[in-house]
Order: C-alpha cells, then structure tokens, then sequence
C-alpha cells in the first residue's frame, strides 16, 4: 500500500535540492511521566503545540521480521550527553511496555498538524550505554493484544468501568457497585444501566 502525504509534501519531495530536511520526532509515554519528545535535529521545534528536544545523533534500524512469526521490531539509538532523558529511563527499569510513538514530519510544515507519517510501537527492550546512549527495541503492535470482535454487549453486566462517573450518573452515598443490573436497581438507577437487558443471556458481538 503506497504511502499518502500531503500534497505540501510531494511537492518538498520532488526539489532537487532544499534547505529544510524532514524530521523524526519520537514520543515515549511512560506511566505517570510528562511524555518525552525528542527530535533528530540541530535545534528544539514546536509542533503540534508541544515542544521537541533536538538530539543530534539518531539511529534507527530497519524493521526486523522472522519466519517464526514474532513481533516485528526495530532498534533505535539515541544519545543523551546531557543527561535528560537516561534518568528517566532508568526510574522505570526501562519502561518495557511503554508506548512509542515515531513520527516524520516537513520542517517547512510545521504548522501542519497532520504527520506525513505515524507508526505506534512498545519497547520491548531497553538498554543505557556507558557512552550516553539509550537503545531501545521497539516492537510493532501485537495484534493479539487487540480486542476481536470490537465489542461485546451483555446482558445483565453495566460496561461502565467508572462508578459514580458521568456515563454512569449515580450520585446518591453508596460507594460500591458490581455492576449488575440488580445492583443498579437497587440504586435506583435502572435507567442509566450500562448494560442491554433485551438482547437474551449471551450477549452480542458488533465487530465493526
């Protein structure tokens, strides 16, 4: 499937020659941090409203598949002489499982929003080398992680995972709820139930 671009793109793309290169952004998410986001460049950019730490120096692998059908992944190296990011790596043990996302934007583009190229990844493996440099395994996304069908809707089990929240609309002083249909009836509040009464015992898949 051929890759789609803006149209702004094609036409930076097509030059000879030109002073403004393309640039790899990467955000690394971990749990209960301000997301890191480093770009491979000589200067910090401003894009999509937050703030890229330029890092001179990148490497990033080619995809690695195998017959075996393991998760595809890729290598990325960064270096972190000044110390910014590698603590906090290092809090989290590397953070595997963490999300990555790596992004290609134009740097005459910056106002696009829109990256001419996007790809979702989770470290799998995480290493600091004595030179400063953070290598990171990223391994594309497991389809077997994805929910299949989509959606499930059931009987007597509310879908709403948050009691009391504003799906749920329950405001009265109890603090609990199983999140059962009789549960809720006995709350009073039967009318907000995140469950499907009428569809029989076994519930019904919607796929798309």
């Amino acid at each position: 499937m051929p890759l789609s671009i803006s149209t702004d793109a094609i036409q930076e793309k097509n030059k000879l020659s030109s002073n403004d290169p393309w640039l790899l952004l990467l955000e690394i998410d971990y749990p209960g941090e301000t997301p890191i986001r480093v770009v491979w460049n000589t200067e910090d950019i401003t894009w999509d409203g937050e703030t890229w730490h330029a890092f001179p120096v990148f490497k990033l692998g080619d995809m690695e598949e195998t017959k075996e059908a393991e998760i595809p992944a890729v290598n990325l190296t960064f270096f972190d002489p000044g110390r910014e990011v590698i603590p906090i790596v290092d809090e989290h043990g590397g953070g595997l499982g963490s999300e990555v996302w790596v992004y290609v934007v134009h740097s005459a583009y910056l106002s696009n929003t829109t990256p001419e190229f996007e790809q979702e990844f989770e470290i799998i493996e995480a290493k600091i080398g004595y030179d400063f440099s953070i290598n990171l395994k990223l391994g594309a996304e497991n389809l077997i992680n994805r929910r299949s069908p989509q959606d499930r809707y059931l009987k007597g089990h509310c879908r709403y995972k948050e009691f009391k929240g504003s799906l749920c609309g329950y405001s009265g002083s109890e603090t609990d709820c199983n999140r059962t249909f009789e549960r809720c009836r006995e709350l009073g509040n039967q009318a907000r139930f995140g469950g499907f009464p009428g569809i029989g015992k076994i519930g019904y898949w919607r796929t798309v």
